[in-house]
């Protein structure tokens, strides 16, 4: 009888035990809340750098501002026959920590298409944090003048689009 008794306690201890230990489950722990972040255009910085090379020192003078480094001047002068060409070429640098840029050229102004021909010519069109290329700005006379000066206002824009770098 006391044989039997020890058993049975055992059997209810354990039981007890079995029924304790599966109503003690895994918990679950959460962490809720919110992340956010400022687009700050000081992280993308794409300027001229160093000093413009022209093709011809005596009929084209290039510049890149001291005040504004996104800033430069082209002033061509002395073609006098159908075909001169000369041309100016810039340094672009990506002075950005961590972003990439695409960039694009296009002539915005040439006041007279009749006398003069504007192209300009990237080497690189995407650069990465730190990479620098050139841009080429080549101006053609495309017709002889005949009867007096011709003269033209000009504008080349690069543009600089701002691209998450691949990992």
């Amino acid at each position: 009888n006391n044989s039997k008794i020890v058993v049975l306690s055992l059997v209810l201890a354990l039981l007890t035990l079995g029924v304790g230990y599966a109503a003690i489950t895994t918990l679950t722990l959460n962490i809720t809340g919110s992340a956010g972040a400022k687009a700050d255009p000081t992280n993308f910085k794409v300027e001229f750098m160093g000093t413009p090379v022209s093709s011809d020192s005596k009929k084209v003078t290039a510049a890149i501002s001291a005040t504004d480094k996104k800033e430069a001047t082209l002033t061509v002068t002395g073609l006098t026959a159908k075909g001169d060409s000369v041309s100016a070429t810039y340094t672009i640098k990506n002075y950005s920590e961590d972003l990439s840029a695409n960039l694009k050229a296009s002539v915005t102004k040439n006041s007279n298409d009749e006398y003069f021909e504007v192209t300009p010519t990237l080497a690189k069109t995407s650069l990465v944090k730190g990479g620098d290329t050139t841009v080429t700005v080549t101006v053609t006379l495309k017709k002889t003048p005949v009867t007096s000066d011709v003269t033209s206002d000009i504008a080349v824009k690069v543009t600089a689009d701002p691209v998450q770098p691949t990992v």
